[in-house]
């Protein structure tokens, strides 16, 4: 359901742009666009109902028991889990998060870009000229009545004009007053292309330099300008896709570690959740804390002292850790001969079921409470065979102590969009810009509410 939910809100989206790309000059409210919005938010609402009010009172995998309603971690409120189908897979999701957030936001730029030229461009004077029999010809320019200079952020210059032309009116002509931008400043007796109604002069009409931009305007889809842009954006939207999903997160790449004999391993038990200072040895360029962040961990718990194996953020380790308390296995890492206090190097946990969990452990001296810190043994068996494919659970996708300002946020964006396809900015500007701003603002502000909160309850972890 979690699957279906998502793939119903996607293609909302999908056929929000397709709407959009058709048809993206008409008259609002847009009743076809709201539909769109209906499926996204009908997915988006089955998602949400999903993982946040599922019952978990079985058991997860490998037997042991999840928690249910009533469990509590630190932090406040009870939470639900979800197990995921445990199919052979060779990749570790929660590795891919940030990229995949990222393709994410960027997918969703393109149906918002797109609203926002059709809500521009889709003016009740358009409706008013379309009704009344639309012309497009070549005016003169009559008079001008004044004219400013705007300077664009990568240097070009244009100029906004307010010009008469004389309008057809099939008994003669009319004279109206019109904005018009163009690259130079406009004089009397210049030629603009101009868009207006054969029935109705008092319409008004709607100037231009370039004839294709209007002739956008009566086609109804979108310019050659804008499909290129999508275009362009579609592009890079597939290759960091392609980025975002490698291969890489699978427990076969420190294989030639094993084979190599530099790996070490050390047999631990799960003893419980809590957090500390994930710093990966800096790569080529890095600087040495450019990556130093605070991540969820289990503790360990081996014959000769304890360890940490550092999580993805996006992981609750709470109910990891109720789920997978006393579990015995094998923790699999490579030391470094250089290493510092305090470096991770990446760390696989092998239980003695097959799963495992991919992660990070401190590497070299380790400092504060696990300055004793065993430093295993040089491999002296493979990894189990088959190798493991299974990821342990239990994954809990709502947090409601971390997600539910961020939501909330999301929540405000979305109803942006509502508003903006329901009519609220048409003839009005101020509205549009409103709405545009918050549609915009709205996830950026949610993902950091959501980094925040998650921030709070780790370091919560890392006291108790």
């Amino acid at each position: 359901m979690v699957a279906s939910a998502s793939a119903v809100a996607w293609a909302g989206a999908a056929a929000f742009l397709a709407v959009l790309l058709a048809r993206k000059v008409a008259p609002y409210p847009r009743w076809d666009l709201l539909a769109c919005l209906a499926v996204s938010g009908g997915g988006m609402a089955m998602w949400w109902w999903t993982t946040a009010r599922r019952p978990a009172t079985g058991r997860g995998p490998g037997g042991a028991r999840g928690p249910g309603r009533g469990a509590h971690g630190p932090g406040r409120g009870g939470r639900t889990a979800w197990w995921p189908r445990q199919a052979r897979r060779t990749a570790w999701w929660p590795a891919r998060r940030s990229g995949l957030v990222g393709l994410a936001l960027w997918a969703l730029f393109l149906p918002l870009a797109m609203l926002g030229f059709s809500a521009v461009d889709s003016t009740p004077q358009l409706a008013e000229i379309t009704h009344g029999g639309p012309v497009l010809s070549r005016l003169t320019v009559e008079a001008v009545r004044s004219t400013s200079r705007s300077q664009e952020n990568h240097g070009g210059v244009h100029y906004t004009s307010s010009v008469s032309v004389a309008v057809p009116d099939g008994r003669g002509t009319r004279l109206t007053t019109e904005e018009v931008t163009t690259s130079e400043p406009p004089k009397q007796g210049d030629g603009l292309w101009a868009l207006y109604a054969s029935r109705d002069a008092a319409a008004g009409a709607l100037l231009s330099p370039s004839r294709d931009e209007l002739r956008a305007l009566l086609g109804g889809t979108a310019s050659g300008h804008e499909m290129l842009l999508l275009a362009l954006s579609g592009c890079a939207c597939a290759g960091y896709a392609a980025l975002a999903l490698r291969e890489g997160t699978s427990p076969r790449r420190i294989d030639a570690d094993l084979i190599a004999g530099r790996s070490h391993m050390l047999r631990v038990r799960i003893t419980g959740a809590g957090a500390g200072l994930h710093f990966p040895r800096p790569g080529r360029g890095d600087g040495p804390k450019r990556h130093r962040r605070l991540h969820p961990a289990l503790r360990l718990t081996a014959a000769n002292g304890d360890r940490e194996l550092y999580l993805d953020r996006c992981l609750d380790p709470v109910p990891l850790a109720e789920a997978l308390e006393s579990q015995p296995g094998w923790l699999y890492w490579t030391p470094r001969p250089d290493g510092r206090p305090g470096w991770s190097e990446p760390a696989l946990l092998v239980l003695d079921d097959g799963r495992f969990l991919m992660g990070a452990t401190p590497d070299g001296p380790i400092p504060d409470r696990y300055a004793g810190a065993p430093a295993g043994e040089p491999v002296t068996q493979p990894l189990p065979s088959p190798e493991p494919a299974r990821a342990v659970g239990p994954y809990v996708l709502w947090q409601p102590h971390v997600h539910t300002p961020g939501v909330v946020a999301f929540g405000v964006g979305f109803l942006s969009v509502c508003l903006i396809a329901a009519g609220v900015g048409y003839g009005n500007g101020a509205a549009l810009g409103i709405c545009l701003a918050a549609a915009v603002l709205g996830p950026a502000v949610g993902l950091l509410l959501i980094a925040r909160r998650r921030s709070a309850y780790l370091r919560g972890l890392r006291r108790a």
